[in-house]
């Protein structure tokens, strides 16, 4: 945080906290990562959250502000016009996590300039997926992103469909990573099952039987991983995969798609059934996945 000799324009968007000192004041906003200015007026502490900052009026006497940017040095910079100094301009990057939005994370990355005597910001977002998709982050602070597609056509998506509409938002068919992986796809079932009144269907998901498996799914390798293709990387093992049977299953010669099943009001499992459009249940949706901050 640099302190200098400053004023915010206005308040109203500001965080407060009232009885608080100016050292209390300066932690509460060096340690909450969205706040980019503290500014003290009495006894009320002013944190100023980059969707909150406006114009600082510079100031030679008397009111304080602290801004918080980035110093690559290892030594308190200097010069005139801090944070700007010698009228260069001041940069920050905050790394903002919002668990209810469906996009997670995002990198925001800002510039401090002087224009006369009033500092003013700029940003520029760089969000962990894209728009139209949902950001899961994983226990180890990674994050991948999810999107879903539902069919209208009571026909349904077949496998080789619906790799060509992942292939075509840059992801690949989800396969199931992480613990947290599992939830929300079961989570996100769950909402169409109640919202849009898809209670019998199969989800296509990443995982094709290899051709040598596929004459003896019984084999104990075609029970493991190792037993199917997988377009995403991320797939190791299939102990995130909660099956109605085991991954041997094959009711027919040509169900060799791993799926999940959401049959009426029973628990969504996994399965293997075929990769056309030709079992008892059609496959009205299709999961896609994608590496986060890839666009």
């Amino acid at each position: 945080m640099i302190v200098v000799y400053g004023k915010p324009v206005n308040t109203l968007k500001a965080t407060t906290f009232q009885n608080t000192d100016w050292n209390s004041c300066l932690s509460l906003c060096y340690y909450s990562t969205p706040c980019l200015v503290a500014w003290q007026h009495g006894a009320t502490c002013f944190n100023f959250n980059y969707t909150a900052t406006g114009p600082v009026t510079k100031l030679e006497n008397g009111s304080v502000v602290a801004f918080k940017v980035d110093n690559p040095g290892d030594q308190c910079p200097s010069g005139t016009n801090p944070p700007t100094f010698n009228n260069n301009n001041a940069t920050g990057s905050l790394y903002v996590t919002d668990l209810t939005a469906a996009n997670k994370a995002t990198w925001v990355y800002y510039t401090i300039y002087l224009a006369g005597n009033t500092w003013n910001f700029t940003y520029t977002y760089n969000t962990s997926c894209p728009i139209e998709f949902v950001s899961v982050i994983h226990a180890d602070g990674s994050i991948v992103c999810f999107k879903q597609w539902t069919s209208n056509d009571p026909t349904g998506f077949s496998y080789n469909r619906s790799v060509e509409l992942c292939t075509g938002i840059n992801a690949t068919l989800a396969g199931i990573s992480y613990p947290v992986e599992l939830t929300y796809i079961k989570n996100t079932l769950q909402s169409i099952r109640n919202d849009m009144k898809i209670n019998n269907t199969y989800v296509r998901i990443d995982g094709k039987r290899t051709g040598g498996c596929q004459s003896d799914p019984t084999r104990a390798a075609c029970k493991t991983v190792d037993g199917f293709k997988f377009s995403d990387p991320t797939v190791k093992s299939l102990a995130q995969y909660d099956w109605i049977t085991d991954p041997s299953a094959q009711e027919k010669a040509n169900n060799n798609c791993i799926v999940l099943v959401v049959n009426g009001s029973k628990p969504i499992q996994a399965d293997v059934r075929s990769c056309d459009i030709d079992s008892p249940l059609q496959p009205l949706i299709v999961i896609c996945k994608k590496p986060a901050w890839i666009g």
